[in-house]
Order: structure tokens, then sequence, then C-alpha cells
């Protein structure tokens, strides 16, 4: 028999049943587990991942249609319960481990967080299986009411996917010009004034109908060509290449 008076004095919490409502939780991801992050950047991945799902909801994309968030720094501190050093060290390293990008912002504003998935998750070991008392394993429910060929059509999929990471994603007015989204982000951080010089080039190939077998090559070839010409003489530069020029 339970003992109500000790149920009615334990009564900071309650023990889990079938109607129990979860409390609120953040979404840790099980990749998360296999990392050398330290608590610090994993609990930090957690909370951006979690905003990131607002900015989700809220349509907090750049035109690329990359998910971004804004969380200054001593709200980052206030949330974790740490310094902002460490706020800084683990910001470091997420983008170290290629998990979050920050672009920078205007003056007094805070800098865009992307938050960013790896492209082949692993299960983590400890979430493999699940050992009984007796040592008997037992497979998660949904792992059991898989079939094989369903299995094995996930696996396809996802392979698909992996392989399609790199795909180009098309730019400019008359959707001509093909990038990749690591290209596009290397070329904007390198050149500014990079979405106008794209507009250019989508002009250039609909007007003359040429083709370049690399748009990031041609795009940085322009925006170098451009600073140099923009300092010798004004007017329209010109964007046309030697026979043989590698671009």
């Amino acid at each position: 028999m339970f003992d109500e008076k000790a149920l009615e004095v334990n009564a900071i919490s309650n023990y889990l049943t079938a109607d129990t409502p979860l409390p609120q939780y953040l979404p840790y991801a099980r990749f998360l587990l296999d990392t050398d992050l330290s608590h610090t950047a994993k609990l930090l991945y957690t909370l951006l991942l979690d905003r990131a799902t607002l900015s989700q909801k809220n349509n907090w994309m750049d035109e690329c249609g990359f998910v971004y968030v804004i969380f200054p720094l001593s709200s980052l501190s206030d949330a974790l319960r740490c310094s902002t050093m460490s706020i800084k060290r683990a910001l470091r390293s997420l983008e170290d481990a290629d998990l979050i990008e920050r672009r920078r912002s205007r003056i007094a504003v805070p800098n865009s967080l992307f938050v960013k998935v790896p492209t082949a998750q692993k299960h983590s070991s400890a979430w493999n299986n699940f050992v009984l008392s007796d040592g008997t394993e037992m497979m998660p429910s949904m792992e059991q009411k898989r079939s094989t060929n369903q299995r094995n059509k996930n696996n396809l999929k996802n392979n698909h996917l992996i392989k399609t990471t790199d795909a180009h994603l098309t730019f400019g007015e008359y959707q001509n010009v093909f990038l990749t989204a690591k290209g596009y982000r290397r070329l904007k951080a390198d050149f500014s004034g990079l979405d106008d010089l794209i507009e250019q080039l989508s002009a250039y190939f609909q007007s003359t109908g040429k083709k370049y077998a690399d748009h990031a090559t041609t795009l940085r070839i322009w925006a170098k060509r451009q600073k140099t010409e923009r300092k010798s003489t004004p007017g329209i530069p010109d964007y046309t290449f030697t026979e043989g020029e590698s671009l």
C-alpha cells in the first residue's frame, strides 16, 4: 500500500504515469553523444537548435533559404548559467566542428547564427540497443516494426541525400547562375556586392547565350576585374575572356 501522506509531503516531484504531461525540453541531438565537444558546447548547440525551430516557423531565412537565429551573447550566458568567455569558447568549438556559422551584422546588432546539421548522422552506440537486466538485448519498438525492405529503402534514401548535398542552387533573375551553398557563402564572405554581380552574370548569360563551366570561378574573376577597372576607368567593364582562359 502506498502511504498517501508520504506522497503529499514529497510533492516537489511526481512519478511519471501514462497521462503525465512532460515538462518543456530541448531537442538534444543524439549525434552529440559521439562528439568530443565540451558539455557547454553541446548544451549551447541544443539551445540554438531549439531556437532555430522558432526561426523556421517565423521564416527567419537568408536569400539562400538558410535558417538563422539572433541570440545575444549575454542572453546565451544567462540561459546556460555560465560566463560569456565560456560561451565564446563554445561558439568557437561549434564553428570548428562545422555545426554553426556566425555572420557579422551591422554595428550594435548581434551576429546572425546559422545552425547546421551533420550530413551523415550516426546513431550513438549508447542508443543502438537497450539491454535488459537479464542481459537480453531489446531493439527499440520502432526498429522492431520496420521490415528489412523498409530499412533498405531508407538506406537508399539516406545515401541519395548524402550524395546530393553539394547540388547546385540557381541564382539570378533568369535562374541561370549555378552555385553550391558552400560556394555562395565563400564568395559572399570574400566580395561585397556579390548579389549585384550575380544579377549581371545572369543577364549576361541570358542576352549572349554564353555558358561557362564554373560559375563560382567566373564570379570570382568578374569581381577581381571589377575592382581593378573601377580604379582605372569608369563605365561597364569588359567581361569577355581570351581563348583558352580557364574558368
